[in-house]
């Protein structure tokens, strides 16, 4: 296989909105010529697979995970790092955040409460890519994830909102609520800005802007086994509100307050299974 054409080009913003979008035509020519290689994980960009068979063929294309950073290769990082910056975009945004995690540090110490803490991000990130999203950040007590259309797919809603359910449910079957772990949840979507911010050595992929940081109020606000959605989020990505009372919540550095639905217990089983079947048709 020959190493992909444009993979050194530095795209501007509109290049970004193609890539972050799926809709540039190099970043289409990558995926399909790494997508038939197995196996994940993968380049959330160009697909070129980190394991399996296929890591021995795109080594050869000079296409490896970056350590401490599975999410993007060297050679499409370096792509887009190369001129830091990015696009306005329609994202889904996802905060998974443990309740109380103060008082159980002290509570458990700090070795054990490290050790907590890594069992729940393992837990939350498999969850989280389960629904083709990228974890953005691992934040102490919790886990930022992003869905983008060239990953997630048009339906990023539906998929973040399936995530945030994942995460709990999850977490609640695992051994971690009896170790005095639980964690709520919030989801927001709309136009933000993704790409690489930083410069030099300190680059970060990540988004920024007003929903991004409703989405970390949500998730900050939600109980104990607890989604918060903001319901534009939640019609658009084709829910039903039925049998669900929305609310209207006052959001802290935000002038108007916010409607969401919120969703515990019963309501986190079964609720997404209509939209899901929907969106594979």
């Amino acid at each position: 296989m020959t190493e992909p054409e444009d993979v050194d080009h530095a795209p501007d913003s509109e290049e970004w909105r193609g890539v972050l979008t799926g809709t540039a035509p190099y970043i289409a020519k990558w995926r399909r010529r790494f997508i038939a290689l197995p196996s994940p994980p993968r380049c959330k960009v160009c697909a070129a697979p980190f394991a399996g068979p296929g890591r021995f063929v795109t080594r050869l294309t000079g296409h490896r995970v970056i350590p401490g950073n599975p999410l993007l290769c060297n050679r499409c990082l370096d792509s887009l790092a190369r001129h830091p910056g990015g696009a306005e975009v329609d994202v889904s945004v996802l905060f998974a955040d443990i309740r109380g995690s103060t008082g159980l540090a002290e509570k458990v110490g700090a070795a054990r409460f490290r050790q907590l803490l890594q069992s729940y991000y393992a837990t939350a990130s498999a969850a989280i890519e389960a629904s083709d999203g990228i974890v953005d950040k691992l934040l102490g007590d919790g886990v930022m994830a992003l869905f983008i259309p060239v990953i997630a797919g048009e339906n990023h809603r539906l998929r973040a909102i399936e995530a945030g359910r994942r995460v709990l449910l999850a977490v609640e079957e695992s051994d971690l609520p009896r170790q005095g772990v639980r964690v709520g949840a919030g989801v927001q979507s709309g136009t933000t800005f993704v790409g690489v911010l930083g410069s030099g050595d300190k680059l970060d992929f990540s988004a920024l802007g007003d929903v991004v940081n409703t989405a970390a109020r949500l998730g900050a606000m939600a109980g104990p086994g607890e989604l918060l959605v903001a319901a534009d989020a939640w019609r658009a990505a084709g829910l039903s509100g039925d049998g669900l009372v929305a609310r209207m919540t006052p959001i802290a550095g935000r002038t108007n307050e916010l409607e969401m639905f919120a969703l515990s217990g019963p309501a986190l089983i079964g609720v997404l299974e209509p939209a899901r079947m929907k969106d594979r048709t």
